[in-house]
């Protein structure tokens, strides 16, 4: 390799891991931010329900609870992850736990190998946006995995010239 080649390399990675250290931002605010505010349901007067709000809290928690993990399951089956998946749960009227909230977390480190480097982005992308009702918090790792991959792949088609 010429000391050109090097330097465009090196230049190459230092980028790469901003743009992962941006990546990993926006996946630490998807934990922060799980679930919508309007996702809570108050069940602090639990003795005061008449049957239908029983029902009505109880079959939101369970909507809730499906969508949750459906949601989470997808993005975790597509990518390579870190970590199990972690839900955070609301008691129910019934007093069963109900996820209103999850997460997982991607593994963003990136192989020194350009295609394998942009053969993981793909999955990376692939598995923020594999879930249907994509967070805003999805769709932004999947844009940021879509740039990496065009910016690596740019530098790669910079090189060979």
């Amino acid at each position: 390799m010429t000391i050109n080649n090097l330097q465009n390399t090196s230049q190459l990675k230092i980028q790469l891991n901003q743009k992962l250290g941006e990546l990993d931002s926006v996946e630490k605010d998807v934990i922060h931010s799980n679930f919508q505010k309007n996702d809570y349901i108050d069940i602090s007067n639990e003795g005061k329900y008449d049957k239908n709000d029983y029902q009505r809290v109880l079959d939101k928690l369970k909507a809730s609870d499906s969508r949750i993990r459906t949601h989470e399951q997808a993005h975790a089956a597509n990518g390579p992850t870190r970590s199990p998946i972690s839900y955070n749960y609301q008691s129910g009227p019934d007093g069963k736990l109900y996820a209103v909230g999850g997460s997982v977390r991607l593994d963003t480190s990136l192989p020194s190998d350009p295609k394998e480097a942009a053969f993981k982005l793909s999955q990376i992308q692939r598995s923020a946006s594999a879930p249907s009702g994509l967070s805003g918090a999805d769709a932004n790792i999947s844009i940021q995995a879509n740039l990496n991959k065009m910016l690596l792949l740019s530098k790669g088609e910079e090189n060979a010239s």
